[in-house]
């Protein structure tokens, strides 16, 4: 049993109102379960279900149905969470996370631990936050959270207490907030979603931002049941007018849809720019100014420097300003080059991993005990700290990396961030000035990119669903429209699908989206038809480039597209239309003359097909693709030496299966039957008989005009079907 596929099955059941499906599958689960109170449960909402099925049938008006039924959910939900969790727990011997939950659960049984407890006893220990004592209580509490599926009351009433004091560390809260997000996430809990409701209203920095950020996954995680929780909608809309709450909601929004493309940059990356930079080796270590690699002048104001060494291969620096500036804008593009220094001692407490990098960090100074001398350690550490564009984790890992070092390289990279510290510290203050919404900006980016690595590296992270695998469309939810109250942001949402080639989500968003200014309404047709081209859905494609067609006097690119649309559905004649009202605006454009040759040859205009490819080969001598459609028109126009000398000429040059068909049809044509077997067979050796067989369909127009009979063709097949399989041709 598939556990956690059945489980989605029986909440998207209950999300859809058919509930004797959600029934009948969680009984399925309960069965295999020796739980009699989950048993009876699930028999009571069976047994209401029905009566009120049954009323309903009766014609019997009931005010309370709606209430009813929704109570019915919310109880469905919950009875399908408890007995999926007990499954896995009980059934699935190879997940190590449930092994350590069941360990726990005796713990617990046995010593009486609690989160109230737990969290008690941190909050009233010795305030010294790099305590070892104090730690250890931390780990232990954030796995006990983490691990708990359902906190009781009191546990909560302890949390919003500690939530609000100034017991807890900031980092402390922080870790805790962190607990709550990623134990909800595995398994729902009304009283974790309402706990990271007060740390955000206790309005602690850096702490705040990530309650919000908690908030938000699980809201968007459990949309489809968020509504049957009236406490969870009041504290929703209770944030809702808190000043700059759209902005940091949107903010979030933003940087999740960048998470998306962390594997795809992970492999550009590792595919395009690694390998090109060690061909250069010393010279870039000796050329390159490294006292900016951490300031963003490559982004505005290229190094002349750069420019001489990579001149031999000038797309790359292009590709390594792009990633500049992909990383200013809050792309991860860290993930794969700290991805292999997270087994370090450190985060084999899970809490870490969500750990803010802070200079005091006793794990810090340990590792680094060189920070008060004057090595420069102590600065990088602090410059480390400051660094917006890093994440935590991966500060951590850097710090760990670098503590195994050489002294001299160590001291390399502290001096250089030296250098660095004071201009950063400017920057940063002059930011901070310029826009003072940048810096939560920056926690937010951070935060999320702590928790991707935690889903994507962690040891145990076939243990727990992957968030970052589920379609991320926060637009869609609840929670988006109770908190976004500026228009543009759902634009803005679409234009960042776009531009990160996210076309699927970016054609969803850009449908819901009208403007009463036709330009940008054009321009969003335009752009949907885009996405959907991208996709190959051709159809809904030319459906968008036809409205934008309406509403402005189309461009070249709006031609081109519509003429491209209507090709590739086999619309030749609309194709044409408009590959031939693009041919005067750029008459020297050869992929639109190319095009007009490729419809005059679907519409069997070969003559006029073979002229447009002529045109193609006079100014492009070196395109060996032209001579196929040329030697076919040829064939064709019964022009059969000009058709032979292109098919010879193919037949040099990596010839495919359908250069040897179409050349042995033209020697079938020439009663050349012998040569044209042996072409025959030639296909067939590549890509078996039935390729054969096929031409001889589809082509059999042609062959008809040069009177060549089926059984001429039948006589042939069982030729070449012999001659490949070895027997004798007499």
């Amino acid at each position: 049993m598939n556990i956690t596929s059945l489980h989605k099955k029986i909440c998207n059941s209950i999300s859809a109102g058919k509930l004797s499906d959600a029934l009948l599958s969680t009984e399925k689960i309960i069965s295999e379960l020796k739980n009699p109170v989950l048993k009876d449960k699930l028999l009571t909402q069976k047994e209401t279900y029905a009566y009120l099925l049954e009323y309903n049938l009766k014609g019997i008006e009931d005010p309370q149905k709606e209430k009813i039924c929704n109570g019915i959910k919310k109880q469905l939900y919950e009875i399908a969470d408890k007995a999926k969790s007990e499954y896995i727990l009980n059934h699935d011997k190879n997940n190590k996370l449930a092994a350590q939950k069941k360990l726990l659960t005796e713990q617990i049984k046995n010593n009486g631990i609690t989160i109230e407890k737990e969290l008690t006893k941190l909050a009233t220990s010795k305030p010294d936050s790099e305590n070892e004592d104090r730690k250890i209580k931390l780990n232990k509490l954030f796995f006990l959270i983490w691990l708990t599926d359902e906190i009781n009351e009191n546990d909560y009433l302890t949390i919003k207490k500690y939530a609000a004091s100034k017991k807890l560390f900031a980092h402390e809260a922080s870790v805790t907030v962190s607990a709550l997000t990623i134990s909800s996430l595995r398994h729902f809990d009304k009283r974790k979603i309402l706990a990271m409701f007060d740390f955000y209203d206790a309005d602690k920095h850096g702490v705040w931002h990530r309650a919000l950020t908690g908030i938000i996954l699980n809201l968007y995680f459990y949309d489809n049941r968020i509504h049957l929780y009236d406490d969870i909608i009041k504290r929703l809309k209770s944030i809702s007018n808190d000043e700059d709450i759209s902005e940091h909601t949107a903010n979030i929004i933003y940087q999740i849809i960048r998470s998306k493309e962390t594997e795809r940059l992970s492999e550009r990356l590792q595919n395009e720019i690694i390998p090109e930079m060690r061909k250069f080796g010393p010279e870039i270590q000796d050329k390159l100014n490294l006292d900016d690699i951490i300031s963003d002048g490559l982004i505005e104001d290229s190094n002349p420097d750069w420019e001489e060494i990579f001149d031999d291969a000038p797309e790359l620096l292009d590709k390594m300003a792009d990633f500049s500036k992909m990383q200013l804008e809050g792309s991860d593009v860290f993930m794969s080059a700290f991805a292999g220094f997270k087994n370090f001692p450190f985060f084999r407490q899970a809490a870490n991993w969500f750990m803010p990098f802070y200079a005091e960090n006793a794990d810090i100074k340990n590792t680094l005990p060189a920070q008060n001398d004057d090595s420069g350690i102590k600065t990088f550490v602090k410059t480390l700290e400051k660094a917006a564009y890093i994440c935590n984790s991966d500060k951590y890992s850097f710090c760990f990396n670098l503590s195994m070092m050489p002294a001299t390289q160590k001291k390399m990279i502290a001096e250089l961030f030296k250098k660095e510290s004071e201009q950063m510290e400017e920057i940063a203050e002059e930011d901070k000035i310029l826009n003072k919404k940048n810096e939560d900006k920056y926690i937010f980016t951070r935060y999320i990119q702590d928790i991707y690595r935690f889903y994507k590296l962690h040891p145990l992270k076939n243990d727990f669903e992957d968030i970052f695998d589920t379609g991320l469309d926060i637009h869609n939810t609840k929670l988006f429209k109770i908190l976004i109250k500026d228009n543009s942001v759902i634009e803005k949402i679409a234009e960042l699908n776009f531009k990160k080639e996210f076309f699927a989500d970016a054609a969803e968003i850009l449908e819901k989206i009208t403007f009463k200014d036709l330009k940008k309404e054009a321009k969003r047709l335009e752009k949907t038809g885009f996405c959907y081209q991208k996709n190959k859905n051709f159809e809904k494609a030319l459906e968008n480039y036809k409205k934008a067609e309406i509403i402005k006097d189309p461009s070249l690119w709006l031609i081109k597209k519509i003429a491209f649309c209507n090709r590739k559905l086999k619309n030749f004649d609309e194709a044409l239309k408009y590959y031939l009202k693009a041919e005067p605006q750029d008459p020297e454009n050869l992929h639109i003359q190319a095009n007009i040759g490729h419809c005059k040859l679907a519409l069997k205009d070969y003559k006029g097909a073979l002229k447009q490819y002529f045109k193609v080969e006079y100014y492009d001598p070196d395109n060996k693709s032209v001579m196929r459609p040329l030697a076919w028109c040829s064939f064709a126009e019964e022009k059969f030496d000009t058709a032979e000398n292109y098919y010879k000429k193919l037949l040099k040059n990596k010839p495919t299966e359908y250069d040897f068909i179409n050349y042995g049809h033209l020697l079938l044509a020439k009663k050349q039957k012998t040569d044209a077997a042996e072409m025959y067979a030639k296909a067939v050796k590549i890509s078996g008989i039935e390729i054969l067989e096929n031409a001889f369909d589809d082509d059999a127009e042609i062959l008809k005009k040069y009177e060549i009979k089926k059984d001429e063709i039948k006589i042939l097949t069982e030729y070449v079907k012999l001659k490949i399989s070895g027997q004798p041709e007499n």
